[in-house]
């Protein structure tokens, strides 16, 4: 099982900043069911923020969290030296 080992984390780092620099989305934003809390606890480790809570089609409401823009990888080691 691959839980626990980061590749959520990085794989969703590398999406997000994709869809940032490589797209030039002004904004990236995920909607997460109240139940799926490893989603809740990945989305506050990306930076995440609630920004709305909505009803979907499906008649069941989610909150809707913003994602910032991932340090670059040049600015994490900066940060490791620091």
């Amino acid at each position: 099982m691959a839980r626990r080992k980061g590749y959520a984390l990085e794989a969703s780092q590398a999406a997000i900043r994709f869809a940032y620099d490589a797209l030039s989305w002004q904004f990236v934003e995920t909607h997460i069911d109240d139940d799926n809390l490893a989603a809740r606890a990945l989305v506050e480790k990306l930076g995440g923020e609630t920004i709305a809570r909505e009803t979907f089609p499906d008649g069941l409401a989610r909150d809707v969290f913003g994602l910032p823009r991932p340090a670059s990888a040049y600015a994490s080691a900066l940060n490791i030296i620091r």
